[in-house]
Parts: structure tokens; C-alpha cells; sequence
């Protein structure tokens, strides 16, 4: 009889190891795979953005951000922290199931202070937000080349991201994601840099 039980607690924990190995793998190739969607990515952005300038607020009077298409996905934003050396497409539309291959504007605009983009955890994307630090500068580049320039401000953690907890600050420029390891929420709250 304990010969059975052995066999079978020796069993289901070869099956949950192999489970759990499978789910790593997986992760880690849609990691590649999204790696390189975005490195494509950038590469026909720079092509098809136009020479950058300063943005200047107050005059937009549409406050919708233009899209660039590319490869059947319309973007919104190039987001780079050139102290980090991350370059990242943002996509227009919230979509989870595509988050993989770039992070994308949850709501809001640049234009009017508002915009809030969330991506993956990963190295890929936005695996900088747990460890950030205050002062870091951020530029949010818009498909008619108007730069935005934010500060890092703070970080702040939750266990739950609902709509308030997202949009309900006062910071023009708020990046988030989920911490893989704590399953806690992370914000990186920015203020906007007058020139």
C-alpha cells in the first residue's frame, strides 16, 4: 500500500515539474518571439517618423494621437529611456493577448497630460519599472515626431491595477506593469519636463 502512494506522489510530481517546465518554455519563446517583433518594429519606425522636434503643449486642439501602421498594427508612441537603452513601440490599442510583441497605450494622450501605456514584466519590455530610479528621464516620441520629455517621479505597488488606482494620479506620464514574482502591481509615476 505504501508502495502505491509512493508511486503515486512520485508521479504527479514528475507531471507538476514537467507542467512547470512547459509554461517556462513557452514564456521564454513568446519572449523571443516579442524581442523580435520589436526590434522590426523600431527598425521601419525610424525609417517612416519624421525628423524630431520638441512638442510643445496647449497646441493641440485634437487631442487624439496619430498612428503609424506597421505590419497591421497602428502605433501610437516610440518610448525611450536612453540611460537604460530601451527603445519600445507603443501600440494604440489595449490588447492583452498582444501585449507580448510591445507594450500599448492603456488610455489617455500626450497631448493633454493623461497618457498611461502598460506592458509585459520581461527584459523585452518593462522589467526596468521595479528598479528605476527617481530622476530618470523618459521620452514619449508621437508619429508626427513631437517629443515629450517626463521625470521619473515615484514608484508606487498594488496588489490590485483598477481604472482609479491607473489613471486617478495627477502625473501626465504613468508606465505600468505586473511584477511576475510578487503578482504586485508597479507604477512609474512621471512629471512632465517643461524646455
Amino acid at each position: 500500500m505504501r508502495k502505491g502512494k509512493f508511486s503515486l506522489v512520485l508521479c504527479v510530481g514528475v507531471a507538476l515539474v514537467a507542467i512547470s517546465f512547459f509554461i517556462v518554455v513557452v514564456f521564454l519563446v513568446q519572449e523571443h518571439i516579442g524581442t523580435n517583433k520589436i526590434r522590426a518594429t523600431l527598425a521601419k519606425m525610424e525609417e517612416l517618423l519624421p525628423e524630431r522636434c520638441e512638442g510643445v503643449l496647449g497646441t493641440y486642439s485634437n487631442l487624439n494621437m496619430p498612428v503609424l501602421q506597421i505590419d497591421g498594427v497602428d502605433y501610437v508612441a516610440l518610448l525611450e529611456i536612453s540611460s537604460l537603452r530601451v527603445s519600445l513601440p507603443v501600440a494604440d490599442k489595449w490588447e492583452r493577448d498582444k501585449l507580448f510583441y510591445s507594450p500599448a497605450r492603456f488610455c489617455g494622450s500626450a497631448y493633454d497630460h493623461t497618457l498611461v501605456i502598460g506592458g509585459m514584466d520581461g527584459a523585452h519590455q518593462f522589467g526596468f519599472c521595479d528598479e528605476i530610479d527617481r530622476g530618470t528621464l523618459i521620452t514619449i516620441t508621437d508619429m508626427t515626431g513631437s517629443r515629450f520629455t517626463y521625470k521619473v517621479d515615484r514608484v508606487d505597488r498594488a496588489k490590485n491595477a483598477d481604472n482609479t488606482w491607473l489613471t486617478g494620479s495627477d502625473y501626465p506620464l504613468t508606465l505600468y506593469c505586473r511584477d511576475t514574482y510578487s503578482l504586485e502591481y508597479i507604477a512609474v509615476r512621471c512629471d512632465f519636463v517643461y524646455h
